[in-house]
């Protein structure tokens, strides 16, 4: 997960020190090493008190504080939150830090960008009912995070939104829905649902506030229902030392909806009295009702509740319903853990502890779920933490039969370097690739790994399949699969200060070189991604990212809607900064790949401020003429 060290800002366009020609050289190698590590509690320099973290442009800071007391905190850490670095870095490294970056640090300079987009991230609110229009039942529901439990990201159903229409101009904002807090979780839709005495397709969004709500799919308007959880847990309730999550942490993992039972099951952190508990809840699709006899308790010997963080989505496979944990800021103890449920009684039927007798090795793939197999192996990875191979598997690849049994494993042959520079190697998630035996898994060395699940090979980059770099660092977000009848079977990455990339599939071993590479980059996280088509015609590659090229870090920055042709990636249809007036769609929500279904687009947003606000945006053909809103 994040990296257990550092209190400085790295940002490589966010320094600016006046060194002799002699120096050029260090002060841009440490810049570059702790870019993308540094950024990710210090943010942008200005800072955080509530969290606190220091403010290194405010020259009281700079003049309260000598070269000898900052390469001390850097070295030792400091109050129980800034961990020790003295273990990784050296001591001329931490004293290159203290001259070139914290000392030398000034605020970058404002990014001009059409509609100022960086400080209005919110588009203006359509008045209630815009979207409203010939309203067609859904035939396709998306149940479960990135559409099925391959993790491929893809709806292969999608008739109306085509890279023609998506271009002619007509494709926009239709309305938005405030909510009470950020979304780190995916969107859920259900189709022609029986609820409020008719038949409607209704999206669920859940919030990190522990509030679920069941909102019309096509039309703005009150919720059918909404249902708070209990006072959710904090960052600022514990010792926490990242920027990751900035207030509430109740709901961040996606919800996994049983369609058969017409049930949502969901995980919540709950703030009583002086602890935490974390719940299972089973929520009736209707009325947002608790189906007895939930909630029950998430819990096992050496689960600490606010130390695991419910991240990854929720499971529903074999029967069962499978909920796992990561950490949050690697704050110990913690384990990577995955429960197994009874969906009828709730009852935990089995738990998986990837770290037993040690530590670390979280669950976290940015968000994404464990995938399921071809033969129903469950497969997921794993974070930094002790490995063994026999009980602790650290930076791993994991297949596990229905009840939990380890089946087979695959871990790099740089573990170790991987789990002391906190390269995680399950910062995307496993995704297993349609009509074969392999999955694949990028994390933030930037290499992906093909893997065979039928032979994984235990220790040993040579046991892979194949192993490609993809990325020119850290993927965030879990790569997309679609097989174009015009190019053949393609995967899709896009990593942070990255560019989108498309690689070929021939079914068992990916091109060596991107087919096609977007035009735009984006920063952290890079792109959470799905895919729309009509089969093997009609794609479109659909990206939740980052509006800036470099500099958000984890300070939740401007987001942007990007439609490109899933033929030809180099080709974007649109993109809602063309009119932020009217497009624009908040700030980015990390985790949360947009849910594309039945002719609309389902964004999540963490709204218009760093903290405490939240909205689904819901893009689609807008009506002729600019009825039913007046703003085109």
């Amino acid at each position: 997960m994040v990296f257990r060290s550092l209190l400085v800002v790295v940002l490589a366009t966010a320094a600016s020190v006046a060194v002799g020609a002699e120096d050029v050289d260090t002060g841009a190698a440490v810049r570059s090493v702790f870019q993308d590590t540094c950024a990710r509690c210090h943010g942008d320099g200005t800072g955080l008190a509530s969290a606190g973290i220091p403010n290194f442009t405010d020259p009281a800071w700079q003049a309260a504080h000598s070269d000898a007391e900052l390469f001390s905190a850097i070295k030792q850490g400091r109050n129980g939150k800034m961990p020790p670095f003295g273990a990784v870095l050296s001591d001329a490294q931490i004293s290159d830090l203290v001259r070139f970056v914290v000392r030398g640090f000034t605020p970058p300079p404002r990014q001009k960008l059409p509609g100022d987009a960086l400080t209005r991230v919110g588009a203006t609110r359509p008045p209630p009912g815009h979207g409203v229009g010939p309203v067609r039942y859904g035939r396709v529901g998306v149940y479960t995070q990135h559409n099925d439990n391959a993790r491929t990201g893809r709806n292969l159903d999608e008739t109306m939104l085509t890279p023609r229409a998506v271009a002619s101009g007509r494709f926009g904002l239709l309305f938005r829905q405030d909510v009470d807090d950020q979304v780190f979780a995916q969107p859920l839709y259900v189709p022609g649902l029986r609820i409020a005495g008719g038949r409607h397709n209704v999206v669920f969004v859940a919030t990190a506030a522990n509030t679920i709500y069941a909102f019309d799919a096509d039309r703005a308007q009150p919720p059918y229902w909404r249902v708070n959880l209990g006072p959710p847990g904090s960052v600022e309730q514990h010792h926490f030392w990242c920027l990751d999550i900035l207030g509430n942490m109740g709901i961040i993992g996606t919800p996994v909806i049983d369609p058969a039972t017409q049930t949502l099951y969901v995980v919540a952190l709950t703030h009583e009295g002086v602890g935490w508990a974390q719940r299972l809840h089973a929520l009736d699709l209707a009325t947002g009702a608790e189906r007895p006899p939930s909630p029950v308790l998430v819990t096992c010997p050496g689960f600490d509740p606010i130390l695991e963080n419910q991240r990854p989505a929720l499971l529903l496979a074999h029967g069962f319903v499978y909920v796992g944990y990561s950490s949050h800021c690697d704050v110990e103890p913690y384990h990577g853990y995955l429960f197994r449920f009874d969906p009828a009684t709730l009852r935990i039927c089995g738990v998986f502890n990837t770290s037993a007798g040690g530590s670390g090795g979280s669950i976290w793939q940015s968000g994404q779920g464990p995938a399921v197999g071809p033969d129903g192996q469950i497969v997921f990875v794993t974070s930094n933490g002790d490995w063994d191979g026999v009980h602790r598997f650290g930076d791993t690849v994991l297949s596990l039969s229905a009840d939990l049994a380890v089946l087979d494993w695959f871990t790099p042959t740089n573990y170790q370097e991987l789990n002391q520079r906190d390269h995680d190697l399950n910062s995307s998630g496993a995704m297993v690739l349609p009509g074969s035996h392999e999955v694949i898994g990028v994390g933030k060395e930037g290499r992906a790994y093909l893997l065979d699940l039928d032979r994984m090979g235990h220790l040993g980059d040579e046991q892979a399949v194949q192993r490609v770099r993809v990325a020119v660092g850290e993927v965030n977000g879990g790569a997309v699969y679609w097989k174009s009848g015009d190019r053949g079977a393609m995967v899709y990455v896009w990593g942070q200060n990255d560019a989108l990339k498309a690689y070929g599939f021939d079914g068992r071993r990916l091109s060596p070189r991107p087919v096609a590479t977007g035009a735009q980059t984006s920063a952290y996280p890079g792109g959470m991604l799905s895919i729309s088509a009509n089969g093997e015609r009609g794609g479109i590659l659909w990206a939740n990212a980052a509006l800036t090229s470099r500099g958000s870090a984890h300070a939740n920055g401007a987001g942007v809607l990007r439609a490109y042709d899933a033929d030809d990636i180099r080709h974007e249809l649109w993109d809602s900064n063309q009119q932020p007036a009217r497009d624009a769609c908040g700030r980015i929500s990390k985790n949360a790949p947009p849910t594309v279904v039945n002719g609309k687009v389902y964004l999540a947003s963490f709204g218009e401020r760093p903290v405490g606000t939240g909205a689904l945006y819901v893009y689609g053909l807008r009506p002729r003429g600019g009825e039913g809103g007046g703003n085109e």
